[in-house]
């Protein structure tokens, strides 16, 4: 998909093109995660960037743990 834009300005008229969404995007790949969720509340990490003692980096509450479906990412 291609976007043209025409701008008209004082002494002429220009345009511009954009080619950002002609490009394909990779498939993201969703795999079941085990993560660990805090108790009360919204934070939560995946179980290889969790900390050692497993509170929230957020609130300090103790977390608990989950599976979740998240986009795959390399470490």
């Amino acid at each position: 998909m291609e976007v043209v834009a025409i701008i008209k300005k004082k002494g002429g008229t220009h345009m511009f093109f954009n080619r950002k969404g002609a490009e394909e995007k990779p498939e993201e790949v969703l795999m079941s995660m085990e993560v660990y969720a805090c108790n009360s509340c919204n934070g939560w990490m995946r179980k290889d960037f969790a900390t050692d003692d497993l509170l929230c980096p957020l609130c300090g509450d103790q977390t608990s743990v989950e599976m979740r479906e998240l986009p795959q990412i390399s470490n």
